[in-house]
Order: C-alpha cells, then structure tokens, then sequence
C-alpha cells in the first residue's frame, strides 16, 4: 500500500531553523571544506547562491513510476492486474485524479506527447504489450491498442511499423516445424517464422484519437524525422529499387523521391541544416530544405552507433569518436575517451558511463569550455534546455544541484538537497526525484541566467 501524504489540500514542508553565523562555523569540518572546495572547483569558480534557490513545495509516498510535465505529477502505482495512476497539481498543492486501469504487465511507464498522457506497459524483455492513451486533465481513456507505436514528437501522430513474413510461414504453437528449421523472429511483434521477413508496413494513427490515418504499401524500411526549427516533420520510406521517399507523415502522400543511402533506412536525425539517414552499410546526410543528398559513406564494420550530436555528426567505435562536419562530410576531430557526444545549446557534452559526465566542449574544435568532472546529468528532451546536474556526497547525505545552460560558460549552483538522489525529472521551473527514503519530492526553482567566466 503506497502512503500518500496528501491528507490535506496544501503542503507546507517545515523551515530548518537558520543556525547563528558562530554554531555553524563551530560545526565546520576538513570533510565539508573539502566537498565546499570541490563544489566551487566544478563550477569554474562560481560561487554558492547567497540564498537556497531550490523549495520543496510538494511530496508523495509512492514507489510507482513518475513523471513531470508541466506543473502536474503524474504516478503510475502497480497493483494486481493493473495500475493506479494519480495526477497531483503541484502548483495548487492537491490531487486532480485518480484512476485505476486494467494492465497485463507489472512494468508500466508514462509518457507525456502531444497534451496526451500514454501509459505504456512493458519493458525490455517482454516488450510492450498494449499501450492506453488518456486525457492528462482528467485521466479518461482516450483510446488503446495492442501494438507497439512510436509517437513522432509535436506531429500529433504515432507510428506502428510491422515486419512482413511470407504466407505461410508463421509457425503454429500446435504443430512446430521439424528440428533444425530456422526460425526468424520479429523484431516487434510476437510470433515465430520459418521464413525472413520480406519488408514491413507502417500505420499512422492519429495521436489525439487513436484512429488509422493510412497504411504504406510494402516498404524496405522506414525512418521518421521530427519537426524541428521550424522545417516540417517527414517520412523516409524505403523502396524495393534502393530509392527513398520523402513521404507527408499526417497523409503518406509523396513530397519527393530521394537519392539513395546505400540500402534500406534504418533511422534518420536533424542535425544543424542538414538530415543524417543511416542504413545498415552507410551514412548519408541530406540537405534539411531541399533533401538533396549532398555526400554518402560507407560505414566500416566496427562502427558501434553513428548519430547527429548537436550541429554535428558523431561516428562511435573502438578508437573512440569522430566528429565530422555534416556538411562537408570532412572529419573535424577526434574524442579518444570512450564517451559519447551529447548536444547541448552550442556544445557538445561528454557522457560517460550512468550518465557520468566530464566537459562541455567547442563543437567544431574538441575545446574544453566548461569543466563537469564528477557530476552526473538529468537527460532533456531539447537540447535547447538546460542541462540538470546532480552531484552527489560520497556518504550518499546529500545532493548538489545545477543547472548548465544551453550557451552557459559555467555550472549556474542551485544548492544543496539533504538528499541521496535519483530517478528524477524536471520542467522549467520544477525538479522531482525520489529521495533515499522511497518519497517523491518536488522542488521548486527559479530560472535565471547562468554564471559565465
């Protein structure tokens, strides 16, 4: 049973009483220094606030899973056979609703897209099973389905792609095929085939309704870029001849035909003026205005991940990254540590392993511009956001908290929380995390300018 510590309408946490200047240089120790030094070090020199600029304004006992969006907290609490999901106004300090829906699955996630709130089930093993779209202002169903979407960000649709097997390939539970068959697996989806698939469908449903906008015919693969700076969402679908299609994600209609990437789409990416679309064998990068491709590259076979970082493209594999102009397609430096390149406002951030992350850089030049040794990052969705930084004490006491900003030239403090950290979210103005004690808490913060050397 979760405890919910919501008994009235407004929570007011109780003030720590301020200690006078002389108890709390009494009670100063080398161990605190040390922390205090290392604080201001990691910031490039800025100096703690004069005030606490974090309040906690809210909290709940529940160990579900979370989400903050806007002013509202959202929980989605496991019980039998299905979820309990709660939404609190953090602002006004109470519940708005509570609702209980029927799942298959004990692992449930929430997802906010598009003013609709997608309670998700599944996970990384079973994969999700069904996922049931509700109104974020008062919880109802707005539709489901069984199939496994993707949501194309502020398009308003979502996307169900399905591999096609030959007829008759699907093998029946009752009567499984001789010893020795290879059997192929979908990559979403349930069910085994005695054959390889020979394409894939995509189906675009309307996010607000759920209903099927359209079917493709028979494609080699798909891959869907988002709306950003201002140039419309797209669909990059795969022909059997190698060619691309530049497809209107809300009605399938062809815009153009594309030159091709070397083989089927796999995934696409913005970065800067230009589009990155990877195929199993190469590398393309397309102009953003007109789609005209403007180089292509093979990709060697130890080449982990290729993606956009910020501005640029980052290419992954044993020897580290390579970082190349999406442009010109001319390698613009190398990052030897066994990292990956995050974009961030006008940077790229080095991210190491749980999240880890060690310097902000110059893109174009590998440049260090802002020091981060020994913090960890809250990952964005933007990387016009700021970037949310925890730094924790090696007893697990307490938590420092700071904020990059997308151009910012050094960590702007937020201060101390008495707190051991994690899971935690946040919006422009609010940062939630579950604290040590299994409580949910809510702090409210106020934006500003970050400090710059």
């Amino acid at each position: 049973m979760a405890l919910i510590e919501l008994g009235e309408e407004r929570y007011d946490p109780p003030p720590d009483p301020a200690p006078s200047r002389r108890s709390r240089r009494r009670r100063l120790r080398t161990p605190a220094l040390v922390l205090v030094a290392a604080l201001v070090a990691g910031t490039g020199g800025a100096a703690p606030p004069g005030v606490p600029q974090l309040a906690e304004v809210y909290r709940v006992g529940n160990t579900g899973y979370f989400l903050l969006a806007g002013d509202r907290l959202f929980v989605a609490e496991p019980l039998t056979g299905g979820h309990r999901v709660s939404a609190y106004e953090v602002g006004r300090r109470r519940q708005v609703w509570n609702e209980t829906y029927r799942t298959e699955h004990q692992q449930a996630t929430l997802v906010e897209e598009d003013g609709l709130l997608l309670l998700v089930e599944g996970g990384v093993q079973n994969g999700p099973y069904r996922s049931t779209a509700l109104d974020p202002g008062t919880g109802r169903t707005r539709w489901s389905t069984s199939s496994q979407f993707a949501p194309l960000h502020r398009a308003g649709i979502a996307l169900v792609v399905e591999e096609v097997f030959p007829p008759g390939s699907r093998v029946d539970p009752d009567d499984p095929p001789p010893v020795g068959t290879p059997i192929h697996h979908p990559r979403w989806g349930a069910g085994m085939y005695t054959a390889a698939p020979i394409g894939q469908t995509v189906r675009v449903l309307d996010l607000d309704t759920g209903r099927e906008l359209w079917t493709s015919p028979l494609l080699t693969g798909v891959a869907a870029v988002p709306a950003v700076a201002g140039r419309p969402a797209a669909l990059l679908t795969g022909r059997p001849d190698g060619r691309l299609d530049l497809r209107d994600p809300r009605t399938g209609a062809v815009r153009q035909p594309l030159d091709p990437v070397g083989g089927p789409p796999l995934y696409a990416e913005p970065a800067g003026d230009s589009v990155l679309v990877r195929s199993d064998s190469h590398l393309a990068v397309y102009s953003a205005d007109r789609w005209q491709r403007r180089w292509i590259r093979a990709l060697s076979t130890d080449r982990g991940q290729v993606g956009a970082c910020g501005s640029m493209l980052c290419l992954e594999g044993r020897a580290g990254v390579e970082v190349i102009d999406p442009v010109t397609g001319g390698t613009a430096w190398h990052d030897a540590g066994q990292v990956s390149l995050r974009g961030h406002g006008g940077h790229l951030v080095e991210v190491g392993g749980n999240g880890a992350v060690r310097r902000a850089v110059d893109p174009r030049s590998g440049r260090t511009v802002v020091d981060l040794t020994g913090w960890t990052r809250v990952p964005t969705l933007t990387e016009a956001e700021p970037m949310l930084l925890l730094r924790h004490a090696v007893d697990g006491s307490r938590t420092w908290v700071g904020l990059l900003d997308p151009e910012g030239t050094a960590i702007r403090p937020l201060g101390p929380l008495p707190y051991a950290l994690s899971s935690c979210r946040w919006t422009a103005r609010l940062l939630a995390c579950r604290t040590g004690d299994g409580v949910i808490r809510v702090w409210r913060y106020a934006p500003g300018s970050a400090a710059r050397r």
